[in-house]
C-alpha cells in the first residue's frame, strides 16, 4: 500500500507541470499569439514577475526528482520501481515544458521589441509632420 510520502515526488511532480504550463499560458496571452487577423498587435515587455516565475519553473521542475533521490529508501518496493521507470519520461515531459516557456518568452520579448520600435518610429514621423 502507498503511503502519503510514497505520493509526495508525483504531488511535486504535477504541481511543477501545472506551473510551467500557467508561465506558457501567461506568455501566450501576454505575447498575443492569438491575436489573428492583426498584423502587428502591441505587445508589453515580459516582466521581472514572469521572468520569476520562469525560474521558479526551472527549480520546481527539479525538485521531485531530488526528493526521490534524497528519499529512496524511505519509499516502498512498488512506488521505488514506478518512480525508477517513470523517472525519464517524467524530466523529459518537464524539460520539454521549460523549453516551450523559453521559446514562448522569447518570442513575447520580440514582438514588444517591434511594438516598441513601432512607437518610436510612429513618435519621429509626427514630429517631422510638425515641421
Amino acid at each position: 500500500m502507498m503511503t502519503m510520502t510514497d505520493l509526495l515526488p508525483a504531488v511535486l511532480w504535477l504541481f511543477a507541470v501545472v506551473w510551467s504550463i500557467t508561465v506558457c499560458v501567461i506568455a501566450v496571452i501576454r505575447g498575443r499569439l492569438l491575436s489573428f487577423g492583426v498584423h502587428r498587435p502591441a505587445v508589453e515587455p515580459v516582466t521581472w514577475n514572469v521572468i520569476y516565475a520562469q525560474v521558479a519553473s526551472v527549480v520546481l521542475g527539479s525538485v521531485p526528482f531530488c526528493v526521490f533521490l534524497f528519499f529512496e529508501d524511505e519509499f516502498g518496493d512498488r512506488a521505488a520501481e514506478l518512480y525508477r521507470t517513470m523517472t525519464l519520461p517524467g524530466a523529459a515531459i518537464i524539460l520539454t515544458l521549460i523549453v516551450a516557456e523559453w521559446i514562448l518568452l522569447f518570442v513575447q520579448a520580440k514582438r514588444a521589441e517591434r511594438t516598441q520600435m513601432d512607437r518610436v518610429l510612429a513618435r519621429g514621423s509626427d514630429r517631422h509632420r510638425a515641421f
